[in-house]
């Protein structure tokens, strides 16, 4: 597969998430956030099945029987549970592009903890965007600050992106140490299913009839967003280069605004605008500028 094509589906993945946005925002009218995000894995999961056994069936035991592998996968799914079920919490109360743009900040996020747990040089640029997305960050929420309440989904929604961060370093040591990306896939969305069931059992009353009623967005953000967009990201960068791989697909959160404007008429200020455009400009610069000095990886 050409490097032109692995793009193309790096970004139909990062069309599918964006639009997922509005899907997580208007299924919870009839179930809560957890059931939603139960049902929303365990659909993942399944998508996932059919890859499962055409290229990994024969392996799939023996790759997660090997020493570390285990653990390494509920790690990474502990990190991706967290993330997404922080991010449902917080679009009870947050404005979809709002939520799309705060959790692109995992993209200058990544590189901060590989400097800090792995030791990993950070390049200066990488401070540079931090501080543009932070400068972009405050502008996108500065007019909520009289309302605790539309704080919190913000303060939710930076946490998530910091879980989505760590889920990303592990996907990348996870692959450096097994070409099982099927397995590594459903089982990750497997034990989320489990985790987040349990939990929705306790806390939320989660009924047959109430998830049919929120069937579709259900299955757009499971079957689609977790499901078929992932599995498009685990293809598509096999077959392009790190930069424009991260830049396309950081363009979810344009997507997820141009959705919600269209689909649910969620418009935006001037000042968050100005506000979206600065974290983007600053997702680019972390991913743009350490690659210049090498242009034959950009």
């Amino acid at each position: 597969m050409s490097t032109f094509k692995g793009n193309l589906l790096l970004l139909l993945a990062s069309i599918i998430w964006g639009t997922a946005f509005v899907a997580q925002t208007t299924g919870m009218d009839y179930v809560g956030p957890l059931t939603f995000t139960f049902s929303r894995f365990f659909l993942g999961a399944l998508a996932i099945i059919p890859l499962l056994i055409f290229f990994e069936k024969k392996i799939y035991l023996n790759t997660i029987k090997k020493n570390g592998i285990f653990s390494l996968i509920l790690l990474t799914s502990l990190a991706l549970g967290v993330g997404a079920t922080l991010q449902q919490y917080a679009l009870l109360f947050a404005d979809v592009s709002n939520a799309a743009f705060i959790t692109a900040l995992y993209v200058p996020i990544v590189p901060i903890i590989l400097k800090i747990v792995l030791k990993k040089p950070i390049h200066w640029s990488i401070w540079l965007a931090v501080i543009i997305c932070m400068i972009g960050l405050y502008l996108l929420t500065s007019e909520n600050t009289s309302n605790i309440m539309l704080d919190l989904p913000d303060f939710l929604l930076i946490f998530s992106a910091i879980a989505f961060a760590i889920q990303i370093i592990l996907n990348d040591i996870y692959l450096k140490k097994s070409s099982t990306p099927f397995t590594f896939a459903f089982t990750q969305y497997f034990i989320i299913f489990i985790c987040t069931l349990i939990l929705a059992l306790i806390f939320e009353k989660p009924s047959f009839n109430n998830i049919s009623m929120e069937f579709f967005e259900i299955f757009y953000a499971g079957a689609l967003s977790v499901g078929v967009a992932y599995t498009l990201q685990i293809i598509g960068q096999k077959n392009t280069t790190p930069a424009p791989a991260a830049i396309i697909l950081s363009m979810e959160a344009v997507f997820a605004s141009i959705t919600a404007w269209i689909i649910i008429n969620q418009s935006m200020s001037l000042i968050k605008i100005f506000g979206c455009f600065l974290i983007f400009i600053g997702i680019i610069i972390a991913q743009i500028f350490p690659l210049l000095k090498n242009k034959n990886h950009i």
